[in-house]
């Protein structure tokens, strides 16, 4: 290139100046955009128990369990995916698992777990090994294309099967009572296969020694107790658990619906009801049950109290309240059945954190407005759609089919035009934004800075410091490719309209103005300033970054 002379130069210097300082957190009271940097980890990260990590290589797909201390441990399985945390109360256990997913033959999957200390739940010459309610067992299978699951028990920590894998089913309690089945037939063993109870019964579900549900060969229910003495006669429809944390059970027969109580058997609900619901969810507390009775639903306690009277199509248990539906429409009730909404919306979307979002009728349409618990207005109907949760400071809204970032406090929309169809909140910085189920990260300043090719963006925290997660959008079954993002700060909208206008004055030459887009990004911002100053000033890429203090991490510039 031919130098220009030296007015030129220096006009074209001011002009990159705006670049230079654009890389400070703030000039003289400028606050910069938030901007990203793309980074390459030799790992994928996704969020383990408590502070633990799970990882899985860039390099070989090998998986790890990353533990609080910086120690690794390899995990040996050939598993396809990672697929979350199983909940230990699942297996009545106090411990939780993680989950993967392993071929079962060429066209099917099932989980397989590792537990917190990176034990993987495997016996060699098994198919599968799964947890149970104890540490010391895990639940043994064999499969094969022309057989059922046949099952056994492990004791892990004696490394010896102490049930051979012959039953059709097994379900642990303990050492004293394990539920087997063999063919047809269920009955109760112990750990040294001693029967407990005989194998008389289709079906067994025990509660405790007092109270076992029992499937009789009349195919009717009844109760026996650990002895086979029958506490209650087998000619009931349905005998069934209705709840995890008290053990009350549903009774049905001739198709009416009762409650008994199984720690004495005492019949709490009459058998006359056509349906009852929801009682696991909401007996804690204030023990109330959603009654069904001659086409109409009431709300009734545990003594068979009315305390919500029959006059409604359908209850719903939301949240911690009651949707209740009358004439086709909604409105909801507390979890002591006093009224919050009368039954005039079309329906009752959420309520969560002591707000309802419903969706109510205006001029012949329907908006969504979102109420407190008292029933007072709180966002009026204006929207097409309200996710009034989406952060604690932010809700997003659709109109017309364009999705918005809104505060809450000052109903000021982040966006000034929206082209999203949707919108995921990620935190106060960014958001995901796209269209058709493809996603790009954006600023609060509406640039977007990445192309739409993700499905889904979140935080994963990697080393005690939060990045940015981005899955793309792939056609392939445990196809996971991600990109991680540093969060970083880059030009502000000021110094871009700068640079905007030096480029409309032909203050910049063309090779650096043609580099420069709205949406440009801190490194580009660097190699911009980087190459300008290489080839108007003798100095060099590393004196560049000493002096300024440039802060390039990663750069694409070698």
């Amino acid at each position: 290139m031919v130098k220009s002379n030296y007015l030129y130069k220096t006009l074209i210097v001011a002009t990159i100046l705006i670049f230079i300082f654009s890389l400070c957190y703030m000039v003289y009271g400028v606050e910069f955009s938030d901007d990203i940097q793309k980074i390459t980890l030799n790992y994928d990260y996704f969020d383990g128990i408590e502070n633990d990590k799970i990882l899985r290589s860039k390099g070989d797909g090998s998986w790890h369990l990353l533990k609080s201390d910086g120690s690794k441990i390899e995990l040996k399985g050939k598993y396809l995916d990672y697929a979350g945390i199983e909940k230990g109360e699942y297996y009545k256990s106090d411990d939780n698992y993680y989950r993967f997913v392993v071929a079962l033959d060429n066209q099917s999957t099932r989980f397989t777990f590792v537990d917190k200390n990176g034990v993987e739940c495997f016996v060699e010459g098994y198919s599968f090994a799964d947890p149970t309610s104890s540490n010391k067992y895990w639940l043994l299978m064999n499969v094969d294309g022309d057989t059922n699951y046949k099952f056994g028990l492990y004791d892990r920590y004696n490394d010896k099967v102490v049930i051979p894998v012959v039953y059709d089913n097994l379900f642990y309690l303990n050492d004293d009572r394990i539920i087997v089945r063999s063919g047809e037939s269920e009955g109760i063993i112990d750990i040294n296969q001693k029967t407990i109870l005989p194998f008389e019964y289709n079906y067994l579900e025990y509660i405790n020694d007092n109270f076992i549900i029992a499937l009789g060969n009349n195919f009717k229910y009844g109760l026996i107790n650990i002895n086979n003495e029958n506490l209650l006669s087998f000619e009931y429809h349905v005998i069934s658990k209705a709840s995890e944390t008290n053990n009350y059970c549903r009774i049905i027969k001739d198709n009416k619906i009762g409650l008994i109580n199984g720690d004495n058997s005492e019949l709490l609900i009459p058998i006359e009801y056509d349906g009852l619901y929801y009682i696991d969810e909401m007996y804690i507390g204030n023990e109330l049950i959603v009654a069904e009775k001659d086409e109409k639903t009431g709300i009734v306690n545990m003594d068979n109290e009315e305390v919500v009277p029959f006059i409604y199509d359908g209850i719903e248990l939301l949240g911690n309240c009651f949707e209740v539906y009358k004439d086709g429409l909604a409105g909801l009730l507390d979890c002591k059945g006093n009224e919050i909404l009368p039954a005039k919306a079309i329906d009752i979307m959420e309520v969560q954190n002591d707000f309802i979002t419903a969706k109510v009728y205006v001029d012949y349409g329907h908006k969504y407005a979102v109420y407190d618990m008292e029933g007072n207005e709180i966002i009026p109907a204006i929207y097409d759609y309200i996710n009034y949760h989406a952060s604690d400071k932010y809700m997003i809204v659709n109109n017309e089919g364009n999705a918005n970032l809104v505060d809450k406090a000052t109903k000021e929309a982040v966006l000034t035009n929206s082209n999203y169809s949707d919108i995921w909140y990620i935190n106060d910085k960014y958001f995901a934004g796209g269209n058709n189920s493809y996603y790009s990260i954006v600023n609060f300043s509406g640039q977007e800075l990445t192309p739409s090719y993700y499905s889904t963006i979140s935080v994963v925290n990697v080393e005690g410091e939060e990045l940015l997660a981005a899955l793309w959008q792939t056609s392939k079954s445990f196809d996971r490719r991600i990109d991680y993002f540093k969060q970083t700060k880059g030009p502000s909208a000021w110094a871009l309209e700068e640079v905007s206008k030096a480029i409309v004055s032909n203050l910049v030459p063309f090779e650096y103005r043609s580099a420069f887009t709205f949406n440009i990004k801190r490194n580009e911002f660097c190699t911009i300033i980087v190459e300008f100053l290489e080839e108007y000033y003798n100095t060099s890429r590393d004196e560049i970054i000493k002096d300024y203090n440039i802060d390039i991490v990663n750069s694409p510039i070698d």
